[in-house]
């Protein structure tokens, strides 16, 4: 009983000290070592009063682990007019397009660079699932730019010509993503809350059993 409560106990442990707790963890990131990405090259963001009329970007990610959203990074650029965005995170919608919006974030002013945006109602990302990262035009006269990565990722992309209209263009038709990287702390697994589930009731049985004097 020794030997098998020592087991349970230390796989627990594993796991719990696998992420600590609080700890921030990235789960997508297509820039390159020390922040890089194609600064040549953005994915048009605009407002209707523009030449090239309304247009706006989304770019999707699986997480690899479960966890409450933290913040999001990506590198923008500003071409001219209003340097306003309103940018998104959303699930999709089962059809390849961005569907519910988790959380927004509204008129975020565009960097010529790196921008992270912070989250406050950190909404739970489900490992597996498919999330969106959308940017909208704030204005009639928003002219912005998404960088793309410089690390080949291309996963196809949905873009919209009317506010939330999506439509996708699988990644066969599509140049590099738009750059960005997404952060969360995570949740333990169900398997890790099984383990230490299972390990505090063998604990427990163990404790009465050594009480009883048996």
């Amino acid at each position: 009983m020794k030997t098998i409560l020592s087991h349970i106990f230390r796989l627990t442990l594993l796991a719990a000290l696998a992420i600590p707790a609080g700890a921030q963890v990235v789960v997508y990131d297509s820039f390159g070592p020390g922040n890089t990405y194609n600064t040549g090259v953005v994915w048009v963001v605009s407002g209707a009063s523009d030449s090239g009329g309304y247009r706006g970007q989304a770019e999707f990610f699986v997480p690899a682990v479960s966890g409450y959203l933290s913040n999001v990074q990506l590198a923008t650029y500003r071409l001219g007019g209003s340097a306003l965005s309103n940018f998104y995170i959303a699930q999709d919608n089962g059809s390849g397009i961005p569907g519910v919006v988790l959380e927004t974030y509204a008129n975020v002013q565009n960097a010529n660079g790196l921008l992270t945006i912070n989250s406050t109602t950190h909404p739970l990302l489900q490992a597996g699932q498919t999330y969106w990262l959308c940017d909208e035009p704030a204005a009639a006269n928003s002219n912005n730019g998404w960088y793309q990565n410089s690390q080949n990722v291309i996963n196809g992309f949905a873009f919209e010509r009317a506010q939330w209209s999506w439509s996708s263009v699988p990644a066969a038709y599509s140049p590099p993503s738009g750059v960005f990287r997404v952060t969360v702390t995570p949740v333990p697994e169900p398997s890790v809350m099984a383990l230490m589930t299972v390990a505090a009731g063998v604990a427990g049985l163990r404790l009465r059993r050594t009480g009883n004097g048996k």
